[in-house]
């Protein structure tokens, strides 16, 4: 979707004759001390190196000078709280991933429930309310994933050392809406769980359906399970390894708004050195009803990642593709956004930039209840050290399509 600068490539074969940024991703992922150390020796190398061959072009003083989409609107800014007067205990946090609910939008991280009113042209928040839910039992964990399950009034959420420790350790516990509770862990951190999705099917029964990085120490293996209401064990529907595992931030995979298919994205291992980190993903789907699976025939960028979200209506997807520590300090290549028609697998990029004087990380978009919009979050990013921002939510007015 946009053009990815690489800012110098030796024409010898020099330690330094790497992509500055495959090679920054790639230390990033050991341990902090030794990561700022090679990262500093990289750049001394690379002012080293005979660059007398040609030079990919710098990006120009205004890389996006076209205004921001017109159909997109900053719907909750990061750092602020408009409804309480003074500094507020809970005014401000990083509101990567919303969900939206028939009158209401509920955020992390911190979680906010926001009160929605249409005013023709898009929405306005008119009130909010804070939950507390983020650190739980004061232990520090942030919460990294939610999901709502409107039928029971309970929001279902993942407490995670995934910014700690790189290792996901997924804990699985409920918030109820009407007494304000936080439940015991459904699924304690040996389940290694990333997210879960639920959906009401005809019958009124819910689908509940959570994915597992796995756990050797107790045999659980890698993939898609279906949440036991008895307590466990969990029926295994689809046995599934991501070779990044937890580095994958988040695994985006959804079901289908009459829950009998499962949507899921296949990464790639990581390959240091590569530029863009590896082949591109896929997306693929099982049928819950008869075992069939499927590889969608849609080409994604080299990205590594992939979060997806069927419309209300089942016949399009809207599609993530995002690159590693899209939630961290930094993140060096572009992500991009797009909507995929499961008609003919058409894909359609989304201009989703919230900017005009650079790209912006744009993630974990999801419909309106009645499919009319996009909600998703956006932060600003640095020129010159490529340092994420703060994300706050937008949406993005999709009647015209």
């Amino acid at each position: 979707m946009y053009t990815r600068f690489i800012r110098k490539k030796c024409t010898l074969a020099t330690p330094c004759d790497l992509h500055y940024y495959g090679l920054t991703q790639y230390l990033f992922f050991m341990n902090t001390p030794t990561y700022f150390l090679l990262l500093a020796l990289c750049m001394l190398l690379a002012t080293a190196c005979d660059t007398t061959g040609e030079l990919e072009p710098e990006p120009p003083e205004e890389l996006f000078p076209a205004p921001v989409n017109e159909r997109i609107s900053e719907l909750r800014y990061c750092c602020h709280d408009p409804f309480n007067e003074g500094q507020p205990a809970y005014g401000s946090g990083s509101y990567s991933l919303t969900e939206w609910h028939p009158d209401t939008a509920y955020t992390i991280r911190r979680m906010r429930q926001m009160n929605l009113q249409e005013t023709g042209s898009g929405y306005t928040i008119t009130g909010e309310q804070y939950h507390e839910m983020d650190p739980v039992d004061g232990d520090g964990r942030p919460v990294t994933y939610f999901t709502l399950s409107p039928t029971e009034h309970t929001i279902y959420f993942i407490v995670t050392n995934l910014f700690l420790s790189r290792e996901s350790e997924g804990e699985l516990r409920t918030y109820d809406l009407h007494t304000n509770t936080i439940s015991p862990p459904l699924r304690d951190s040996t389940y290694n769980i990333s997210s879960i999705r639920i959906r009401e099917k005809p019958d009124g029964s819910l689908l509940k359906v959570y994915y597992s990085y796995c756990n050797p120490d107790t045999g659980l293996e890698a993939g898609y399970y279906r949440l036991s209401e008895a307590g466990p064990p969990d029926e295994l529907l689809l046995a599934h390894a991501n070779p990044n595992g937890p580095r994958e931030t988040i695994n985006g995979f959804d079901l289908s708004p009459d829950g009998t298919t499962l949507l899921y994205p296949i990464h790639h291992a990581f390959v240091p050195g590569h530029a863009y980190g590896g082949p591109p993903p896929e997306l693929a789907t099982l049928n819950l009803e008869t075992g069939a699976k499927k590889i969608l025939p849609v080409e994604f960028t080299l990205q590594q990642f992939l979060w997806a979200r069927y419309h209300p209506g089942g016949d399009k997807i809207v599609v993530s593709n995002y690159p590693r520590n899209i939630l961290g300090y930094t993140s060096v290549d572009v992500d991009s956004m797009y909507i995929v028609d499961l008609d003919d697998y058409s894909r359609r990029p989304l201009d989703t930039r919230t900017e005009t004087y650079y790209y912006t990380p744009d993630v974990f978009p999801s419909w309106s209840p009645d499919g009319q919009f996009l909600i998703y979050g956006s932060a600003p990013m640095g020129r010159s050290d490529f340092s994420i921002g703060t994300y706050s939510i937008y949406t993005m007015d999709m009647r015209e399509d």
